[in-house]
């Protein structure tokens, strides 16, 4: 795939891209835990809490937020951005770094991790895409390389 002729893209591998989610997964729980034991309750509460609509909802709102402000600064989530990937448009090959559209990508992660078919559809594409990747026409792929 040649999009700008100074630059050259490799396709992010399965491995990569789930441990760059795992990544952000850990540090976002990490950073919940803190907030819940500061508000003075334990961890073992937040782990047996029940579930209900206002969390699911603000979750939801917290995935377009972080998807609002990463995409702009890395083109991709702070997973991403820590192991030196990031997202382009499949159609022009540009960085995916409207905050918009970030927003749109995360969000559409997030609801499709409740239906497992589009988190697994990665295992089995010969692009390496989840479902929400060929929803959103995104490629997530290694940091460029100048051609030699």
């Amino acid at each position: 795939m040649e999009i700008e002729p100074e630059y050259q893209y490799r396709i992010a591998s399965m491995g990569k891209r789930l441990l760059a989610h795992m990544l952000e997964g850990f540090i976002y729980l990490t950073l919940v835990l803190i907030y819940y034991v500061i508000i003075g309750n334990s961890i073992d509460d937040y782990l047996n809490r029940e579930i209900n609509i206002a969390e699911f909802l603000y979750s939801a709102l917290m995935s377009i937020t972080t998807g609002f402000i990463f995409y702009p600064l890395f083109s991709g989530n702070l997973g991403h951005k820590l192991l030196g990937l990031k997202v382009i448009s499949a159609k022009s090959g540009e960085k995916y770094n409207h905050a918009s559209d970030g927003a749109i990508r995360e969000l559409l992660k997030y609801l499709g991790g409740f239906l497992i078919i589009p988190v697994v559809w990665l295992l089995w594409d010969k692009d390496n895409q989840n479902l929400y990747d060929k929803v959103t026409e995104t490629y997530v792929v290694e940091k460029w390389t100048l051609k030699k």
